[in-house]
């Protein structure tokens, strides 16, 4: 027992530990690389994975009307570009068009700030620290005309991204496609990985779908909800930019705690600045 406890396990040779030291290193780089390639598409992959779970149920009730996968996941597929990547698109530069344009007249000085000078400034607190209404005047419009040039080149910038994001929602239509057909085979693929009892994977196969599902659905819910109403209130108001402002509520809508805050505090800031 003691000579057996002294065995130690034999050694690589210099020259091999070399070798598995050098392949181990490409190993890492080329992993790497191809991850780099791979990434810019990984969103799209996934978006197009979330619509075909959403989708499925459509997907399953044509499949049990006697049509073909391919030809039911080409319709559902269809109607999801139709129905919501074309109008989203348009959304988007709509929203984008309202944002350059603001950020152009942010710029230019063109919004008039008289109104909001006029009440903040007979405020005790503003007063002791901007000094006279004409310091607090000169300082309030630097600011604005600095915030419209970087918005307008941040807009400028992500509209000339245009064309990759269309790439990206072609790529996730795409991807919904091959997902509607070949995604249950795809999740009991995975399903066989997971080292634990079959019952016991399809329990948690079917919790984390219906997990999942009620998630997106339920926040997805909430931020078009909230993306109406400040679309139809701005509108009621006279706010501009109600596209850019409906576009900012649903993205804001996604992030706990902040939600819709920063776009009525923004349409709010506007109505008193013109003196409603």
């Amino acid at each position: 027992m003691a000579n057996l406890a002294r065995v130690t396990p034999p050694r690589l040779p210099p020259q091999r530990r070399t070798t598995l030291v050098m392949f181990l290193g490409f190993l890492a780089v080329a992993s790497v690389l191809t991850l780099w390639m791979v990434l810019p598409y990984l969103l799209a992959v996934t978006m197009g994975a979330i619509l075909a779970l959403l989708a499925s149920p459509v997907y399953r009730w044509l499949l049990e009307h006697r049509w073909k996968r391919r030809s039911a996941s080409l319709l559902v597929t269809l109607g999801i570009v139709f129905v919501i990547i074309v109008p989203l698109s348009f959304f988007v530069t709509k929203a984008v068009q309202q944002a350059i344009a603001m950020g152009q007249e942010l710029a230019e000085g063109g919004l008039s700030f008289q109104v909001l000078v006029d009440r903040l400034g007979d405020w005790k607190p503003v007063q002791a620290i901007m000094g006279s209404p004409q310091d607090f005047e000169r300082s309030l419009r630097s600011g604005m005309q600095s915030a419209g040039t970087k918005l307008s080149t941040a807009i400028i910038a992500l509209a000339a991204q245009l064309p990759g994001i269309v790439l990206q929602l072609a790529l996730a239509s795409l991807a919904c496609f091959f997902f509607l057909v070949d995604g249950p085979r795809f999740l009991g693929w995975m399903r066989e990985k997971i080292p634990m009892d079959a019952d016991v994977r399809l329990r948690l196969a079917k919790s984390f779908t219906d997990t999942s599902v009620s998630v997106i659905w339920a926040t997805l819910a909430a931020a078009l909800a909230q993306s109406t109403v400040m679309l139809f209130a701005y509108l009621v108001l006279g706010v501009p930019a109600v596209f850019l402002a409906a576009g900012a509520t649903f993205v804001f809508a996604w992030i706990p705690i902040l939600g819709s805050t920063p776009v009525w505090l923004a349409g709010t800031i506007y109505l008193y600045a013109d003196g409603a």
